[in-house]
């Protein structure tokens, strides 16, 4: 029988359910980010691969187990229908709600080639991000046999900036990541109205924009785009970018149509902030609501003019609450949000599938009353 240790792991990746052509970033941050610390823990061997590469059936053939994240594509299920033939073990991962999208959404543009039911139903196991997906994907698939699997970073491996901003200077950047449109609908107007005063009371600051274009980024003089990039080196270039805050603007209650959307997201955004030291601004939407200590880790806002642009402002003034808040949340995610803690779970996971037991995945899942 191999352990966990000899087990040969297949990544199967993607492009981006929501931006054609670029690569997921859902793949990196939940499942690579966890194996490689398992890796330079334990030696785990493991490789990534996309799932419309020429060598994907030989690779497929090579692994132990092979893991999918949000994974709906008909190349996909002819490849864990190989993998199920070839007596492969598979885990599915999902961290949103990828049944249905919000009308604005690039995800909903490909409803009719959507298999993850099916394929869900072929896995042995299926990892989720938070207790709302614990709650509603057996409303979907009630056989999926549902795992919680934390989020997490390897803190350690993105290193320490040097950290100027607890001085009377600041640089006047602003960081601001964002895929799939701005994801807010009803307090759009508000929002990019707070950004056009901020910046036009600050001429010398920038926004420093990560991500997929959007149709308002072109009436943003202020706006500097840089197209999204792989998850490694996006991170290396926050943490090495001198950012004096960052924003994250989310639909909240004013939403109604994507409130049950946004339940399911996760706070990535934090989790990265908090990794490279920048002080973040948040909508006061659930999964910040859940995580932000407001003034401490970060400064949660109503979806509003006047709360936008207040906090930015607050930033803006204050080099003091940029240090605390800064410092904080860097903690904060160092203690709650390390990827040891989902790496430990999925290793579990693969010792258990390499291995052949029958364990049953209710002892694999935490207790959902610590679930963030």
């Amino acid at each position: 029988m191999k352990n966990q240790d000899q087990c040969r792991v297949l990544v199967l990746h993607r492009e981006s359910l929501v931006a054609p052509g670029a690569p997921s970033l859902s793949v990196s941050a939940r499942l690579t980010e966890a194996l490689d610390y398992l890796g330079s823990e334990s030696g785990l061997e493991h490789c990534s691969v996309s799932e419309s590469d020429a060598c994907i059936e030989r690779a497929v053939a090579w692994c132990d187990v092979m893991l999918l994240s949000k994974h709906r594509s008909a190349r996909t299920l002819y490849l864990v229908r190989l993998a199920r033939r070839l007596g492969k073990g598979v885990i599915y991962d999902i961290d949103d709600w990828i049944f249905s999208f919000p009308s604005y959404s690039g995800g909903a543009a490909c409803a009719a080639d959507n298999h993850s039911i099916e394929i869900i139903r072929l896995c042995d196991f299926v990892t989720v991000a938070n207790r709302e997906l614990m709650r509603r994907v057996p409303l979907v698939v009630p056989d999926a046999k549902l795992v919680y699997l934390p989020n997490g970073m390897w803190v350690e491996r993105y290193g320490r900036r040097a950290d100027g901003r607890g001085s009377s200077e600041c640089s006047g950047r602003v960081l601001f990541t964002n895929a799939d449109f701005l994801k807010v609908q009803e307090s759009k107007e508000a929002i990019l109205s707070a950004l056009n005063v901020f910046f036009m009371r600050h001429p010398g600051c920038v926004l420093d924009f990560f991500g997929d274009p959007f149709p308002e980024m072109f009436s943003l003089p202020f706006l500097h785009f840089t197209n999204r990039m792989p998850y490694q080196e996006y991170m290396r270039a926050i943490v090495s970018g001198d950012y004096m805050f960052a924003i994250t603007p989310l639909g909240a209650a004013e939403d109604a149509e994507s409130a049950d959307f946004n339940a399911c997201k996760n706070p990535f955004k934090y989790i990265n902030y908090g990794v490279a030291r920048i002080p973040g601004i948040y909508s006061s939407a659930k999964i910040y609501r859940d995580c932000v200590i407001p003034g401490r880790t970060g400064l949660l806002v109503e979806n509003t003019f006047e709360d936008w642009l207040n906090a930015m402002e607050e930033y803006a003034v204050s080099s003091s609450l940029r240090k605390t808040v800064s410092d904080e949340a860097y903690e904060h995610v160092l203690r709650e949000f390390h990827v040891r803690d989902g790496a430990r779970v999925l290793s579990r996971l693969l010792q258990q599938l390499a291995s052949g037991c029958d364990i049953l995945a209710a002892q694999l899942t935490s207790d959902l009353d610590g679930v963030r």
